[in-house]
């Protein structure tokens, strides 16, 4: 009869030291899934801090590259090549919407220098619809558009011209929109006649 107490006192303790040990495995098995998410957590910083760094480095490189590009020329824009011009532009080429190839704009410019400085002011009759800025090169001029004078917000308009005489410009106008579409206008310019 002993031994069966004794074995019943041993099964009782193991029992109650079972108990123990289930809540023991419970939290352990609880910060092991905190651990783990934790990890997760960390090897995602990890990688967003990769993506910048490749990312920086692209624009590093970028501005390094921008920065070995030799300024071109800035002229001051001969008098004779200032004043008020008659302008055609044709669409030539477009991925965007609410553009087509074959599109007339007709526009009125007057070109202005200032020191090394040109500005083009756009206008559809009386109206200023447009400014761009740039600089003469010597054989033309090149320019684009202020942000804030773009045709939307996130579009960049860029023109580059050149003189086939003191009477006669002739290029191209290059618009980019934010979703990457292209729209490109021949451009022929011809002074306007005084009366």
């Amino acid at each position: 009869m002993k031994q069966f107490l004794i074995i019943g006192i041993i099964l009782l303790g193991l029992s109650f030291n079972g108990c123990g040990f289930e809540e023991r495995r419970k939290q352990l098995d609880s910060r092991e899934q905190a651990l783990n998410a934790r990890e997760q957590a960390v090897m995602l910083k990890e990688k967003k801090i990769v993506l910048m760094e490749d990312s920086l480095k692209r624009y590093a490189a970028k501005m390094d590259s921008a920065s070995r590009v030799p300024d071109e020329p800035r002229i001051p824009l001969p008098d004779s090549l200032a004043g008020s011009w008659n302008v055609t532009m044709i669409c030539t080429q477009t991925s965007c919407t609410g553009f087509a190839v074959g599109d007339i704009r007709k526009e009125n410019w007057q070109v202005m220098g200032n020191g090394a400085t040109v500005t083009v002011r756009a206008l559809q009759g009386n109206k200023l619809i447009r400014v761009y800025t740039g600089s003469f090169t010597g054989t033309g001029l090149n320019l684009s558009t202020p942000e804030t004078e773009s045709v939307s917000p996130s579009a960049t308009m860029q023109v580059i011209l050149k003189t086939d005489n003191i009477n006669k410009w002739s290029g191209q106008r290059r618009i980019v929109l934010s979703d990457g579409c292209e729209t490109i206008f021949k451009i022929d310019m011809d002074r306007m006649k005084t009366q």
